[in-house]
């Protein structure tokens, strides 16, 4: 706007260049799927879903008042005619972390016993209450919707790891955490972007003198021109150049996104070495590292086997169970293991011929 004294002289006024305006920006969309595009949900997942893949399952069977281990069923060897073991579990794990949830469609044999499992997709299938013809709701039974068809609870073995009451499906760790997850995925894309479209020039032109926008302008697009095709820049009249630039470290914001991976962590209740990051503080001793293994493997691990053994048992036949062999896990250096089994061996509790079974040796 003129002022008064441009007025009363007819002077024309000069047009300044305009100031920036910051465009709004709106947060990420959190899904799964854009959540698994970070390394460390990616990771968190992978090292979740790698162990419980590869575990032992073991059968056992109640039999005259007393619970004997037996020799695994074919559904427990190999629960989908579909794809292998490995891909079975680790893709439950998956839909169980990501999704909250994991279905498993069941056939049955001609004796009446479940002989096949299939994975549906999680995000595709949708449990409700039926309603009765009055309109009212049957809490009684629970059926659930996919592609069109509908299948009762006997159909479909729901699996969660996170229930409540009154809430038929699990809850997401992504979706119940998703600002967190939301928060690491813009951090993640501002700092890919910031030298690119984050709006931050490589450097500033200064000069102590007044200039119009058209003078601003004309320095400007020379100042590109001899960058651009690598020529000498001469600065007159008063002009100094200052190049904006940030160490590799704060244009990473490395502290920031160290402490995102730390709250993905504690999310999905991994360590935090694990995911390559460290906590603050936090002593990295055997004993300490063993610890924070067995913390581990019961608080977490365990929450998605228990999920998978109740519904593999739930397959089988009345008073048969099935039950993840965690002793892999737990085994302990050789030293330790070998002084352990010579006082079970010498108190009468082993023998060496079981021994030499747990080590995976001849007997």
């Amino acid at each position: 706007m003129a002022s008064i004294l441009d007025r009363l002289l007819g002077r024309t006024p000069e047009v300044r260049a305009s100031q920036p305006t910051i465009p709004a920006r709106q947060p990420s969309l959190v899904t799964p799927s854009s959540a698994l595009s970070l390394t460390a949900v990616f990771r968190a997942i992978q090292i979740i879903g790698t162990p419980i893949s590869k575990m032992t399952i073991n059968t056992y069977r109640f039999a005259t008042g007393i619970e004997l281990k037996v020799e695994n069923p074919v559904l427990v060897n190999n629960p989908s005619l579909d794809q292998n073991r490995r891909d079975f579990l680790f893709q439950t794990v998956a839909d169980l972390g990501l999704e909250g949830n994991a279905y498993w469609l069941k056939n049955y044999g001609s004796n009446g016993q479940v002989n096949n499992l299939t994975i549906l997709p999680a995000n595709s299938v949708l449990p409700s209450w039926p309603k009765f013809k009055d309109g009212t709701t049957d809490y009684s039974k629970i059926v659930y919707d996919y592609l069109g068809k509908r299948y009762t609870k006997n159909e479909i073995e729901h699996l969660r790891i996170f229930s409540r009451a009154g809430i038929i499906k699990g809850i997401s760790p992504i979706e119940s955490c998703k600002k967190d997850i939301s928060a690491a995925i813009d951090l993640r894309d501002y700092a890919l972007n910031w030298f690119t479209s984050a709006g931050v020039p490589t450097g500033v032109l200064k000069t102590n003198q007044m200039l119009n926008k058209a003078e601003a302008d004309e320095v400007t697009n020379n100042w590109h021109n001899k960058q651009q095709n690598r020529q000498v820049a001469v600065l007159a009249n008063g002009f100094d150049y200052q190049q904006i630039a940030l160490s590799p470290r704060d244009a990473l914001f490395t502290e920031v996104q160290d402490q995102q991976i730390q709250a993905i962590a504690r999310l999905f209740g991994i360590p935090a070495r694990l995911l390559l990051t460290s906590v603050p503080g936090a002593s990295d001793t055997y004993t300490n590292l063993q610890d924070e293994n067995q913390v581990f493997y019961r608080h977490t691990l365990m929450a998605y086997t228990d999920a998978i053994t109740d519904a593999l048992t739930n397959c089988l036949p009345r008073g048969t169970r099935v039950e993840f062999d965690f002793e892999h896990l737990f085994k302990a250096d050789v030293a330790a293991r070998y002084n352990y089994y010579q006082t079970a061996i010498a108190a009468g509790i082993l023998t060496a011929e079981e021994v030499r079974t747990k080590e995976g040796l001849d007997v």
